[in-house]
């Protein structure tokens, strides 16, 4: 039996983390969610995992927001960086942002932690894609 899948959502935006736990359990996906309403708590989590040698509480899937108050997703992306590598290579970190600005998905597609660039509203078929 495989074990059930974690994920990380870091959404200030309580509709959002509410929508994407609703659509998961319509879709059947077996999985626990963690939510984070902003950069710092994510981060604080991950250092924490890091501190512990908890590598196996890791998240599978991240999902994170670009704009968030205390720290944004970029801050976020700018501390995860320096997590450990045995920590994040379990990890599919995703944006998942209502923005649409350029220059946010080019700074998303130059990052090497973000395997993907998501806009909300995230659809059933974006979600079935990130779960395969």
């Amino acid at each position: 039996m495989s074990e059930k899948k974690k994920i990380a959502v870091i959404d200030d935006d309580e509709v959002f983390q509410l929508i994407i736990k609703k659509q998961i359990e319509m879709k059947n996906i077996e999985c626990d969610i963690l939510n984070f309403y902003n950069g710092q708590e994510a981060i604080d989590f991950f250092k924490k995992l890091e501190q512990e040698g908890a590598n196996g509480n890791a998240p599978d899937l991240v999902m994170l927001d670009v704009n968030m108050p205390v720290k944004d997703g970029w801050g976020f992306l700018e501390d995860y960086a320096h997590i450990s590598s045995e920590i994040k290579s379990k990890i599919s970190l995703y944006m998942v942002t209502s923005s649409v600005i350029q220059s946010d998905i080019d700074r998303a597609g130059s990052n090497e932690d973000i395997v993907g660039f998501v806009s909300k509203p995230l659809t059933n078929e974006k979600l079935e894609e990130i779960f395969s």
